[in-house]
């Protein structure tokens, strides 16, 4: 998995480093990492973007992402667990590589759906299962409109 940012295209374990770099700039400033995945269509086809964000709080964000196309488009629930599932599989990546590296972090999974809208009829069922893998990862969860790591940034490049 290569993660395209302002450094061209990195695998993971660069892109914590590069995160590490920029969090240390600030060192009094609050840091996390927000997870968060989008999709979008494009024709008959499904644009996947999952961003990587780290957030120095007051202090600027650097984010990073993972691009890819199904060929098929996604009914709204199977949309929601298909992104929930990618930002969870780099989560797990992700806290694996901190481990190693002695980095502590907060990090964020940031879900596309929210208590309005059309996705509110799958977010307790998607939520649900994020929070079951919470405790394994070590990382909270944020929906819309808080979810920032995927409305916003996920939602720019996956258009």
């Amino acid at each position: 998995m290569l993660f395209l940012g302002q450094q061209g295209l990195l695998p993971l374990e660069h892109v914590v480093q590069a995160f590490h770099t920029f969090s240390t700039e600030y060192p009094d400033a609050k840091v996390s990492i927000w997870v968060g995945t989008d999709s979008q269509k494009h024709g008959c086809s499904t644009r996947v973007v999952t961003s990587l964000t780290v957030y120095r709080q007051s202090k600027g964000a650097q984010s990073y992402q993972y691009i890819h196309t199904l060929n098929r488009l996604l009914p709204l629930g199977e949309k929601l667990e298909y992104e929930t599932h990618m930002s969870i599989e780099v989560i797990g990546q992700l806290r694996q590589i901190l481990n190693e590296k002695v980095l502590c972090y907060e990090l964020e999974l940031h879900i596309d759906g929210g208590h309005r809208g059309k996705s509110r009829q799958h977010l307790q069922r998607i939520v649900g299962w994020a929070e079951s893998l919470a405790s394994v990862y070590n990382y909270s969860i944020r929906t819309k409109p808080l979810a920032f790591g995927a409305t916003s940034v996920a939602d720019r490049y996956a258009k």
